[in-house]
């Protein structure tokens, strides 16, 4: 059963591919599938100041099991359903290929989030069970400014792993978050998607996190709207074939579409195996408010209601303050952070652009 991709995939998928290579082929848009998001490992190879998953020296994994379970459940609940797997690095998850191989038994497709390192190692496997898309994370539009973020070599592997994907015929995706070292690059990070043949590259507003704010490299509230306005522009240049977004999570000016996860279009599980309200709020801060319930312990079915209550919660209090304005209000996931009080360690860093946001609001979502 295809696939129902999300509005930004959709509008990537309608863009043509620029490649001399192997056409892409399209997957018709039907109907909607519940995505269930499993960070599948907390292991990765790389260690990104920008990245929210604290603890990746920890090599602990979601078992191969737990998952197959969490999809037969949710596949009695909602019908069709999708799978997205992030980590760490996913890639690294001892049992990746039957992970893989359950999904192919339950038609469900899945796609997945990775640095790029290890595509060489399994692209046998992509092509026995062919992913819906898969994202390659950037750093920069430049090796030295990618390098400088991720090690040595990790810019020729996201080149080489986008152009294995595109010979195989897979759909692929650059996805890009935007600091005070890349942000002058957003241009020719597009020009670079296109020239690879990538159906799209995403732009991400990075929460801020200890490694960024001990570098100093968070980009300002108020910048953020000028990199808002530059995608949207670059959005609007014509003749691109690389559709270009910027992700959920970058400011709003008025009526805010509600995420995926306040939709219940989305599901995430931790590599704990927890349900959790969000995979933005996961492993990151000094708490766990987001944690819903162990699926070890407790079925889909009854997690889900308290799942949508504290859903109901955390909407509430993460809306938009209605007296003094705060520095988080026009940035939807970052309010859910405050709200969830998982912003209170930036008061210990004075000098970063975000240390406003450390006074922590009162949440009925906890």
């Amino acid at each position: 059963m295809p696939f129902q991709y999300c509005s930004e995939e959709a509008r990537a998928r309608a863009a043509p591919l620029q490649t001399e290579r192997t056409a892409i082929p399209e997957h018709p848009v039907t109907e909607p599938r519940t995505l269930i998001g499993f960070a599948i490992t907390e292991h990765c190879n790389l260690r990104c100041p920008h990245c929210i998953r604290d603890d990746v020296t920890t090599i602990r994994s979601l078992e191969s099991g737990l998952i197959a379970s969490v999809l037969d459940q949710a596949r009695a609940l909602f019908g069709q359903v999708a799978a997205s797997f992030t980590g760490g690095e996913p890639l690294l998850h001892d049992e990746f290929e039957r992970i893989i191989a359950d999904c192919a038994e339950r038609d469900v497709p899945y796609r997945f989030v990775s640095n790029g390192w290890h595509l060489k190692r399994i692209l046998p496997l992509l092509r026995r069970y062919r992913p819906t898309s898969i994202r390659l994370s950037l750093s920069g539009a430049t090796e030295s400014t990618h390098d400088g973020d991720r090690g040595r070599d990790s810019f020729r592997r996201v080149l080489m792993g986008v152009a294995l994907l595109t010979a195989e015929a897979i759909p692929c995706y650059l996805s890009m978050v935007v600091d005070r070292r890349n942000r002058h690059e957003l241009r020719a990070a597009a020009d670079l998607a296109e020239a690879l043949g990538c159906l799209g590259i995403g732009f991400i507003l990075p929460q801020p996190t200890p490694g960024s704010a001990e570098r100093d490299s968070d980009l300002d509230p108020d910048e953020w709207w000028a990199v808002t306005r530059e995608i949207h522009a670059l959005t609007a240049h014509g003749g691109r074939r690389t559709a270009i977004t910027i992700d959920y999570g970058h400011p709003f000016d008025g009526a805010e579409r509600p995420c995926d996860t306040f939709a219940q279009r989305r599901l995430y599980v931790d590599t704990r195996g927890r349900l959790c309200t969000c995979c933005q709020l996961s492993n990151y801060g000094t708490n766990e408010t987001e944690v819903v319930a162990d699926l070890h312990q407790t079925s889909l079915v009854e997690a889900l209601t308290a799942y949508r209550d504290r859903l109901a919660g955390l909407q509430h209090a993460q809306r938009r303050s209605t007296g003094t304005a705060r520095v988080t209000d026009p940035f939807p996931c970052l309010r859910c952070c405050a709200a969830s009080g998982k912003l209170t360690w930036l008061q210990d860093y004075p000098q970063s652009p975000w240390h406003a946001a450390a006074a922590r609001r009162t949440t009925s979502a906890a």
